[in-house]
């Protein structure tokens, strides 16, 4: 009876196996048909506008003007590319620059250019990067892919395609990524590429959500060289950059500012004097930045009935962005925008940066990033200036 038993479960067993090979096969195939199609072409270039919302209620936005064209014997790429970055939310403009040997990036704003050694982001968000990026991924770690309806995208049939990279549940928190490309059935390539998910980042649970529409491609042209990888005439070797102002020293009268917080709230540093106030310089997204938070959150609550201000100061959030943030996250302690001038009078280079302010308007202490017992030594900090007289 046993030795029967076995002779049935052994191609049960062998016929599962087959069929779930096959399912993986047949899902990554449908990733592969993409690959192989934009890698019919010798050369290609296309425009894409890219939208994306990450831990920030804002939303940035990006055209490209991207370049591709094979390198068979590049190991790194495969490919040498010139894409082109115009961030119409931010002043930034710059080309990634790859010739095969590293890659240069040009800054179109002073006409200068420098050598990077990555991460290659602008490449992973093209079309070819993406993919094979999908691909990679699953063959480390398979994850569900699959075919949906048909969508009609400006008037044109698009197939459907969505992976599932990443779908857990982390202390009761659904976390997932899901990849969506829409392809064009008149050419084969993408035409919207959209990546929705929520992921957990130094424990703090965020949403995003990233969209890029694809248009303008020309495939095989006869124009494309390598010169069209050449660091172009008229730019310079971008100088090293000069030492930044140092920070303000202890002992310095701390520089007034008036700002409003994102409510409308009109506060002056000078209104705050006979308290304690920690100055903390941030952006939304900051590693460092999103550390302190709950740390923040504990003092603040600590030392709520004593006199002691938390003010975080931001340059580049908005208004919307930071009543977004505070909520999300919970922040007790008041944040201020547009504080670019703060910035620039506290000499502040990196995020996030804090400074300590006594009772009578002077710095007290400073320190730039998230440290070791962050929560203790700004309580010793705080205890200290508190009990001066």
């Amino acid at each position: 009876m046993i030795c029967f038993v076995k002779k049935l479960i052994r191609p049960a067993l062998c016929l599962i196996i087959f069929l779930y090979n096959s399912t993986v096969d047949a899902q990554i195939y449908l990733v592969q048909n993409l690959i192989d199609k934009v890698e019919s072409y010798n050369n290609f270039s296309y425009q894409s506008l890219n939208k994306k919302r990450d831990m920030s209620a804002d939303t940035t936005i990006a055209l490209n003007k991207e370049l591709f064209s094979k390198a068979p014997n590049d190991k790194l790429f495969g490919y040498l590319y010139s894409i082109e970055t115009n961030h119409k939310t931010e002043t930034f403009h710059k080309i990634d620059l790859y010739n095969g040997e590293g890659l240069t990036i040009l800054s179109i704003t002073d006409s200068t250019f420098f050598s990077e050694n990555g991460p290659y982001i602008p490449y992973l968000q093209s079309v070819i990067g993406g993919l094979k990026f999908l691909k990679d991924r699953y063959n480390n770690k398979p994850f569900r892919i699959r075919m949906l309806k048909d969508t009609i995208i400006n008037g044109i049939a698009n197939s459907h395609l969505i992976a599932t990279v990443n779908d857990t549940i982390d202390n009761n928190e659904h976390l997932y990524s899901n990849r969506n490309y829409y392809i064009d059935k008149q050419t084969g390539l993408p035409s919207l590429v959209t990546i929705k998910g929520r992921y957990k980042y130094n424990g703090l649970v965020n949403d995003f959500y990233d969209e890029t529409k694809y248009f303008d491609y020309k495939l095989d042209r006869s124009d494309i060289t390598d010169a069209n990888f050449v660091i172009p005439k008229g730019f310079k070797p971008r100088e090293e950059q000069t030492t930044p102002p140092a920070l303000l020293t202890a002992g310095t009268t701390a520089p007034d500012w008036t700002l409003y917080d994102a409510n409308g709230k009109k506060v002056s540093l000078s209104q705050l004097k006979g308290k304690v106030v920690v100055l903390d310089f941030y952006f939304i997204g900051c590693s460092g930045c999103m550390l302190s938070l709950k740390p923040l959150n504990a003092i603040y609550e600590k030392y709520k009935n004593k006199e002691l201000i938390i003010a975080s100061l931001t340059e580049r959030d908005s208004k919307k962005a930071v009543l977004d943030f505070e909520k999300r996250y919970k922040i007790d302690y008041t944040g201020y925008i547009n504080a670019a001038d703060a910035v620039k009078s506290y000499h502040v280079t990196a995020f996030p940066t804090f400074y300590f302010i006594d009772k009578e308007g002077k710095i007290g202490n400073v320190f730039v990033g998230y440290i070791d017992d962050f929560e203790e030594k700004v309580s010793s900090v705080v205890d200290n200036l508190l009990s001066k007289k």
